[in-house]
């Protein structure tokens, strides 16, 4: 009776513990991002995941595939100075703006992920802000965004 008995626990706990050493995503930590809008001059919105905290900032769009189409991230900071970004495990490229409050202050275009093995660069916006916005590639020549533009958001 007794070893009938701990065959069927052992089963149970096999069934209830298995997942947890099988898997990396159940012990993954998942991050949950608020949702917003970034309104150019010209009016079109760009919702957007909002990253407001050191690890949200931290992780950004990294390990990720892609962006849903037409979303960006936007990276929200306490203080204005020269955030540093880089592309660490960045799987596609982007445009990067630098906002202070509403205005761009400087937008790098189409930065490429690094190849695997290789340090990606740190990039320093040439002036101070606050808000940091990530876009695919390309978009922000096709919405003709420009430093100087301002942007407005929507919480």
């Amino acid at each position: 009776m007794i070893p009938r008995h701990l065959f069927f626990c052992t089963i149970l706990l096999t069934f209830w513990v298995a997942p947890f050493f099988g898997s990396e995503t159940v012990f993954a930590e998942q991050l949950n991002y608020a949702h917003a809008f970034v309104t150019t001059s010209t009016g079109i919105e760009i919702p957007v995941e909002v990253a407001d905290t050191q690890k949200k900032r931290s992780l950004g769009l990294g390990k990720r595939s892609g962006l849903k189409k037409n979303w960006g991230m936007l990276f929200v900071f306490e203080k204005r100075k020269a955030h540093r970004f880089w592309m660490k495990d960045m799987q596609f490229p982007l445009d990067i703006l630098w906002i202070d409050n509403y205005r761009i202050v400087h937008i790098l275009r189409n930065v490429q992920m690094v190849k695997k093995g290789e340090k990606p660069p740190v990039l320093v916006p040439s002036e101070p802000a606050n808000f940091v916005l990530e876009i695919e590639s390309g978009r922000a020549s096709k919405l003709g965004l420009k430093p100087g533009d301002i942007l407005n958001y929507n919480f």
